[in-house]
């Protein structure tokens, strides 16, 4: 139920901020916000929890983010009224999500046994273009385990040409 009501308060924004013309702001605002609860535990913890008043998350959440667009502190006025501030992070996401879908931004994941250098992010990109017509929005990540190749994940989609699957696969073939 609380990813639906999310995507409800984040389709609402994302109408206002078309009509304002701040989609951009809001986008960065929005990953900012997402970033202070994923990286807070006590910003999580206040804002999740069912025990503190709503009236204080209210005051937390206009008192850290008072310089923002004055749409999100309307958002957190809703949420506490509606006591679903517990649903910040997901409405952020999918502010995110949306946003990209109107930009026509895929996101894309990959993981890699070493850090990938520019050149070889904008070949991914360039493959991205070209299979979804999309431009590609690249996240990053070393995972020494894979020993080489790489992992990616586009939307549902996901490629494994890592050495470490390829050995697994091999494995599994064996055993059947």
């Amino acid at each position: 139920m609380g990813q639906r009501a999310a995507k409800r308060y984040a389709q609402a924004i994302l109408n206002l901020a078309k009509d304002q013309k701040s989609m951009d702001k809001l986008l960065e605002q929005t990953q900012a916000i997402e970033t202070a609860i994923s990286e807070s535990a006590d910003l999580r913890s206040v804002l999740n929890s069912p025990v503190i008043q709503n009236e204080v998350k209210l005051s937390v959440a206009q008192e850290i983010f008072k310089s923002f667009d004055p749409m999100l502190i309307k958002l957190f006025e809703t949420l506490a009224e509606n006591d679903r501030f517990d649903h910040l992070k997901w409405i952020c996401q999918s502010y995110s999500s949306m946003y990209n879908e109107v930009h026509n931004i895929q996101e894309a994941h990959i993981a890699s046994a070493i850090e990938l250098n520019s050149k070889t992010l904008k070949a991914f990109q360039s493959q991205i273009k070209k299979l979804t017509g999309d431009e590609a929005k690249i996240t990053t990540e070393v995972k020494e385990e894979l020993l080489g190749g790489f992992i990616l994940k586009l939307n549902d989609l996901q490629y494994d040409a890592s050495i470490s699957g390829q050995l697994n696969k091999i494995k599994r073939n064996f055993y059947n």
